[in-house]
C-alpha cells in the first residue's frame, strides 16, 4: 500500500513538474500578431477584409485556398506565380516572397486562416520549415 501512495505522489510530482514547463500555444496573441503583419505586408493587395480584387489579387477571405498548409508557407516565403483558381476565379499573376522569421509566418498565416470567415488550425513555428521541404500540389513559386 505504501510503495502505491508513493508511486501515485511521485507520478502526480512529475506530471505537475512537466506541465510546468509545456505551454500551450495561443493562437489569439498569434493572430493579433499577425494581424500587424498582415496590414503591413498583405493588406495592400489583399484588401482589409482579405476580400482582394477579382481577377487581379485573390480573396483570402472564405476560399478553400487555404487548406494547405505547406502552400500556403511556400506563398508566403518563396511566392507565387502562375494560373489558379480561387472561389471561381481565374487568377494568373506573381507575388513575390516575404523575408520572414518561422513566428512571423506562423502568425500571419493564423491571422489569415481565422479571418473573415475562415476557420484553420493553428500553424506553429515549428510546422515552417517542414512545409518548405514538403511536396506541394498545384505551386509554382515566384
Amino acid at each position: 500500500m505504501m510503495k502505491k501512495i508513493h508511486l501515485i505522489f511521485t507520478l502526480s510530482l512529475t506530471t505537475l513538474v512537466l506541465s510546468s514547463f509545456y505551454q500551450t500555444f495561443d493562437l489569439k496573441a498569434s493572430m493579433q500578431r499577425g494581424k500587424t503583419i498582415y496590414e503591413a505586408q498583405c493588406m495592400s493587395c489583399h484588401m482589409a477584409e482579405g476580400e482582394g480584387l477579382e481577377g487581379v489579387f485573390p480573396p483570402l477571405a472564405k476560399t478553400d485556398y487555404l487548406n494547405d498548409k505547406n502552400r500556403l508557407v511556400k506563398v508566403v516565403l518563396r511566392g507565387v506565380r502562375g494560373p489558379m483558381k480561387i472561389n471561381g476565379v481565374e487568377y494568373n499573376g506573381e507575388m513575390a516572397g516575404f523575408s520572414l522569421n518561422d513566428d512571423e509566418v506562423s502568425d500571419v498565416l493564423n491571422y489569415i486562416r481565422n479571418s473573415w470567415g475562415n476557420k484553420g488550425v493553428p500553424i506553429l513555428p515549428t510546422e515552417i520549415q517542414p512545409a518548405l521541404k514538403a511536396t506541394t500540389k498545384d505551386y509554382q513559386p515566384y
